[in-house]
Formats: structure tokens, C-alpha cells, sequence
């Protein structure tokens, strides 16, 4: 997950919640104040507006303020307990004090004290614009242009910005930090290959087949149809980095094949998706089952073909090919019905509580990486809503390996405690491949952690305090993960994730009992902690944790440096 997207959670959460509106604060009550600086230079910023959002809705609030012209905020009158601050400024980006992205801000504030002059930093975002023009110079409107950055520790892409040209062929992709990113734009989809096709012409147009086609394909700058080959530019804060592209028809090629198993009448669609996500491509299915997908640029794809059955059943194929330098002939797809899923979800401690606050997420056991060009399905599952009576079901599934989560705003202390199907306990996933019953059992007794994160003074000790050097410091906003052992990492639920304030002070609750190893880290993207060589990296870094039900434990961690590759 994004961190916008993690910050838009986070809020809908907190509105969700809302309703619930704490008491009055009392005459005493505490306040933050603090002040927004821009970077470099520690320059104050006017006009930012500041969020601050209570983490629990039922003891807290959620309040609003702007900066001054000194680049000041103040909010009175706040009911105690831990919040999150958020800032937002056009063409800013909050940052820590190695200027480095970060998103997470936490304070904490107690009865009858304040959390006063609290400085908070801003960086300048960049710009890329330019011009999409053909082979004539003329513009081409209506190109994606996307801005792809490295995934931390991977020798992967993922899209950080997108925009179309305009009828001029401009485009503008604003908002982007500080780093290295490629350019790829991606044509509008050519409507030759969208014509009417006749039956008798997928069996071949000898006259056509004689002249190459060609097409206006995906490009990366500086003018390479090949992302290995593609330059990097390099952006620095408040930078506007011009970057033109040129884009020129490129030969391509066809796709034929059959799908299979269809019934008189019953009408099918095929796509073609490239495995680094940068193209989509459709071709029509004849009613023999016959298809030809045109302008295929070589690559690798997914062929996948899709049609409806009896009862609007659903019926699916995939298959993956590679186009290298000739058309390609013979696919041959046989959709495989889909099925429905149903579940039952129960509340162990509490039967009487609502069950339509809960939504279960069915998801692919083995997610792809997604480079953020084109969010399929697959990235977030499929969500169930529960009635009163504890049941969901999921329709159009297909055989495939799933995990299971449970979504809604009374949480708050619960995990999933068993996840059955058939009788046999499936927690960490299950091969589904026809219809069958889940048996869901929430729990209220998760275990909590907290605690603090330390890290070492940087200053040399000075002459009066010899030991000063060796005090541990509190760090402020951490990110604080508990990993589960290996058999349960595929689960996103099953880790515990919290954020230190500005004393250090994180908690992280709904643990499910079992082993758990905990990090704090800063400067990370967030959700890097999934990826298993990342873990493998931190392995002597970790604290490990035993977990039981309803327990509460105390732990001092230290602060986990992370190479500069996965930041």
C-alpha cells in the first residue's frame, strides 16, 4: 500500500469513528504548538494546513489549523491522548531532519500539559513536463505520461505520477520528491485495432499479413522501447525538469488463438496484459471462439480471456506467452467456471455486538508486484460485506490460493482468531478451486506491546558529563512493525504496526498470540517491511516477543538502520 493511500485509510477511519464524539475538554486542557519550516534553510512556511487526528476517536478529536506568517500553529483546548499530524501544502512534502520523505508525525499529549514549539519540516517537491510529438513534430494529445521510481531494495518500477497530454501534447507531472525517475508514455490505443473483425479474416488476409504492422508502442525516454534501456533523469528540491519525447511507429505484431467450450450466442473478450504492466491490449472473440489481438509490441504477456456462462456465471482463462520478433498462432484458452464462496463470521467474548460494521477480504495468496501503471483487481481482493447474522459470500471466485482478512471500524483490540473450511483450520491460506463454507472466529483479547525506541546520543560527551555520550536518546516517529513468524508473513493483518511520539512511546494492540520479532525503523517506504529479503536484511536488528492473549508487555527497542538501497 501507498502511503497517500495509507493516509486516506487512516482518515476515512477517523471519520468513521467521528460519530462518536468525546466529551468536553476540561478547563485545563492541553494544547500543541508548533512550526512548519521550509527545507533547506529552515525558512518559516505560511498557509500549511495542519491535521490533527486523534487516534482514538472515543477519547479524542480531530482538529484544523493553518500557519502564520512566521510559519506558526497553535490549537487550545484539546482533549488528552496520542494524535497524528498531517500536513498539507501545494508543491510540499513533509520531511524528518535528514530530509528525508516522512509522513508519519505523532504526539502525544497529557492532561493538564501542552505540547509546545514542536518543529516540523517541509521540502520543495519537483516538476517533469514536456511535449509528446510523432515523427513529424506534431503533437500527439491524449499520451499517458507516467513517472515510474525504483522500488526500494528491487530491481523493480512502480508509478509515481501520471498525467495525458493535452490537445497541444503537453503534460505537467508535478508533486514528485526528490530522487531519480524513467519517463514512459503510452500512446492512445489505435483504433485499427479495434475495426470490425470478420471471421473469414481471422483465418488470415494473406495481402495484409504481407505489410508489417506498425504502431505507435509504449516509450521511454529518451526514445527506447525497451525499460533496460531506458535514462533516468535525476531530480533535486523545486527543480522543473524539461523532458520531451519523440514517439515513432514501431513494428508489431498479432496474436491469434481460440477459446474454447463456447456455446451458441454465449460472447467472450480477450486482453492482453505485458508482465511489466506498461501495455493493455483487447482483441474481439468471433462467435467460433476465434480471436486476433493486433499492435503487440514484443515483450511478455498474460493472455487472459473472460465470458459469461449460465446464470451470469463466470468463466475465465489465462495463459502467459512471449512475442519476440513474429505473430503469434495457436493460443488456445478454456475458461474454467468460477464459483461462489460463502463464510460464516462469529464473535468469540462479545456474540451480541454488530456484525455489519465487519467487511472480509478474500485476496490472492501471492500477490505480483504492481508497477501502479494499471491497479488490477488482484492487488486488493475482493471485499464481503457481513450481515447481522454473522454471514458473506464472494461470488465469480476462481481456483486459486487465497488468505483471509477482516476489516471494520470495532476492531480495536481484535484479531482473527480461526479461519476454517471443510473443519480443517486454513489461518495462513487455502487453495480454492470450487464452491465451498469458511467459518470465521473474531477475538477481543489481542495482546498489546509497548514501549519505547531508543537510539544512542550522536553528540560526544561533553566535559561536565562524561557519560552523557552514552545516554540513549528517545526517537521520534518510528515506524514500530511486529513480524509474525514466517508461516503467517503472507497475512497483512497478522503484522502489528505502530508509531513512536515525540517521548518515544509507541503500542501496538490486536496481536494475535505467537512469536513475533519487532523492528523500529525510520526513513522506510512503507510496507517494505513484506518483502522477505528486506526481513533477511534485518535479521540481527530484531527484538523477539512472545505473545499471549490479552497480554500486555513493556519492551525498549533500538532503532534499526537500514541500507540505503531499500529507502
Amino acid at each position: 500500500m501507498t502511503r497517500p493511500l495509507t493516509l486516506a485509510v487512516f482518515l476515512l477511519s477517523a471519520l468513521l469513528l467521528a460519530s462518536a464524539q468525546p466529551s468536553a475538554p476540561p478547563a485545563n486542557a492541553p494544547s500543541i504548538a508548533g512550526m512548519v519550516v521550509k527545507e533547506p534553510g529552515s525558512q518559516p512556511l505560511k498557509k500549511v494546513l495542519v491535521q490533527i487526528v486523534a487516534e482514538d476517536q472515543k477519547q479524542g478529536g480531530n482538529y484544523t489549523a493553518s500557519t502564520d506568517a512566521d510559519g506558526r500553529f497553535r490549537i487550545d483546548n484539546m482533549s488528552p491522548g496520542r494524535y497524528r499530524i498531517f500536513f498539507e501544502k501545494a508543491g510540499f512534502v513533509g520531511v524528518n531532519g535528514r530530509g528525508l520523505k516522512s509522513d508519519v508525525n505523532v504526539v502525544t499529549v497529557r492532561p493538564g500539559q501542552s505540547a509546545e514549539d514542536i518543529l516540523f519540516r517541509m521540502l520543495p517537491t519537483a516538476v517533469i513536463s514536456g511535449r509528446i510529438t510523432d515523427e513529424d513534430g506534431d503533437p500527439m494529445s491524449s499520451v499517458r505520461v507516467v513517472a515510474l521510481k525504483k522500488v526500494p531494495g528491487k530491481n523493480l518500477r512502480e508509478g509515481a505520477g501520471t498525467e495525458a497530454t493535452n490537445d497541444l501534447g503537453e503534460y505537467r507531472l508535478a508533486g514528485l520528491f526528490p530522487g531519480q525517475y524513467w519517463i514512459v508514455a503510452m500512446p492512445a490505443p489505435d483504433f485499427r485495432d479495434y475495426e470490425q473483425q470478420h471471421e473469414k479474416s481471422i483465418e488470415g488476409d494473406k495481402q495484409s499479413e504481407a505489410r508489417p504492422d506498425t504502431r505507435y508502442v509504449t516509450t521511454y525516454y529518451p526514445g527506447t522501447f525497451d525499460a533496460a534501456q531506458a535514462t533516468a533523469v535525476t531530480l533535486k528540491a523545486g527543480d522543473e525538469m524539461p523532458v520531451n519525447l519523440t514517439l515513432v511507429p514501431a513494428r508489431t505484431y498479432r496474436v491469434r488463438g481460440i477459446v474454447s467450450a463456447l456455446k451458441a450466442g454465449q460472447k467472450a473478450a480477450v486482453d492482453l496484459v505485458s508482465k511489466s504492466g506498461d501495455s493493455i491490449r483487447a482483441g474481439e472473440v468471433a462467435s467460433d471462439g476465434q480471436f486476433e489481438v493486433r499492435g503487440v509490441a514484443p515483450g511478455t504477456y498474460t493472455v487472459g480471456a473472460s465470458s459469461l456462462g449460465a446464470d451470469s456465471q463466470l468463466l475465465t482463462a489465462r495463459q502467459e506467452i512471449s512475442v519476440v520478433a513474429a505473430d503469434i498462432d495457436g493460443v488456445k484458452l478454456l475458461p474454467q467456471p468460477s464459483f461462489t464462496l460463502a463464510g460464516h463470521l462469529r464473535l468469540e467474548g462479545n456474540p451480541s455486538e454488530d456484525l455489519t460494521q465487519y467487511t472480509v477480504n478474500l485476496r490472492q495468496a501471492e500477490v505480483p508486484p504492481d508497477p501502479g501503471l494499471f491497479m488490477s483487481q488482484d492487488f486488493f481482493g475482493t471485499n464481503a460485506t457481513v450481515d447481522r447474522l454473522g454471514n458473506f459470500d464472494w461470488k465469480n471466485v476462481t481456483p486459486g490460493a487465497y488468505i483471509v482478512q477482516v476489516y471494520g471500524t470495532g476492531l480495536g483490540n481484535s484479531f482473527l482468531k480461526s479461519v476454517k473450511l471443510g473443519g480443517r483450520d486454513v489461518e495462513s491460506g487455502f487453495t480454492a478451486s470450487g464452491p465451498a463454507a469458511l467459518d470465521l472466529l473474531l477475538s477481543s483479547k489481542g495482546g498489546t506491546i509497548e514501549g519505547a525506541v531508543l537510539e544512542k546520543a550522536a553528540e560526544k560527551a561533553n566535559d561536565d558529563n562524561p557519560d552523557d555520550g552514552n545516554n540513549d536518546h528517545p526517537v521520534a516517529n518510528a515506524t514500530v512493525v511486529a513480524v509474525p513468524e514466517e508461516k503467517y508473513r503472507k497475512l497483512p493483518d497478522r503484522f502489528g504496526l505502530g508509531s513512536s511520539d515525540q517521548h518515544g512511546h509507541f503500542t501496538i494492540r490486536g496481536l494475535a498470540p505467537g512469536s513475533y520479532t519487532l523492528y523500529a525503523w525510520q526513513d522506510l517506504e512503507d510496507g517494505v517491511w513484506h518483502d522477505p529479503d528486506f526481513l533477511k536484511s534485518q535479521e540481527a536488528n530484531g527484538k523477539t516477543v512472545k505473545v499471549e492473549e490479552d497480554a500486555h508487555q513493556q519492551v525498549e527497542l533500538k532503532l534499526s538502520s537500514t541500507g540505503e538501497d531499500w529507502r
